[in-house]
């Protein structure tokens, strides 16, 4: 055959890639909206089990708002948290136009932990998110990264090899997980090194 087929499916995670984000900003709006501190209601929501049972779907959107309301003996309709949760995310520029170029060569899969409220409002907000084939997403698989299950899953969904793939995120367990796999992986630092990155590898960014 000679040359090896190459690179055919990019996979990105989200958060620290395609949006920075702050999960105090959201403490703090609750903080204001009940009258209690926002190191309180980080402690709540961030430092237990809540937040990772909420991302492996454990918990579904109003199950999530009713415990974080319970804990604080507070009222804030479930309308009204939505945002109030969802809205911590600020675009990576360079990414969303690196994404679009690659776009129109190569399949995109999102792969993210994330959970009902964040995915929905960023579907609602992201232009950058109608961009790809597939959303894996730990709430809908049920695992997280850098468990095997939830890249096995991109590949399965895929149904090409693990070497045709490559997986971009910006925790280096999580590039760890699908180099385990099989998959090629790297490190996001800057939208000018992932280009960079992908160049190295044969990606071919028009």
């Amino acid at each position: 055959m000679g040359v090896e087929t190459g690179i055919r499916l990019i996979i990105s995670d989200f958060g620290g890639v395609i949006c920075t984000f702050d999960y105090r900003i959201f403490c703090g709006r609750l903080a204001r909206r009940i009258g209690r501190d926002a190191e309180e209601i980080y402690a709540a929501v961030y430092d237990g089990d809540l937040h990772a049972k909420f991302e492996q779907g454990r918990l579904s959107g109003p199950e999530y708002h009713r415990r974080v309301m319970e804990r604080f003996g507070a009222e804030v309709p479930y309308a009204e948290f939505f945002p109030m949760y969802g809205d911590i995310f600020t675009e990576i520029p360079g990414t969303g136009d690196l994404l679009r170029r690659l776009h129109t060569r190569y399949p995109l899969y999102l792969l993210s932990d994330t959970n009902e409220i964040h995915f929905g409002y960023v579907k609602q907000t992201v232009a950058v998110i109608r961009l790809f084939d597939q959303c894996i997403v730990s709430y809908e698989v049920g695992a997280m990264k850098p468990e095997p299950r939830i890249y096995q899953e991109a590949l399965r969904r895929s149904g090409l090899p693990a070497d045709a793939c490559v997986f971009i995120d910006d925790r280096p367990g999580n590039v760890e997980g699908a180099r385990r796999v099989g998959m090629h992986a790297f490190q996001f630092v800057s939208p000018e090194q992932c280009a960079a990155e992908l160049t190295r590898i044969g990606v071919v960014i028009p």
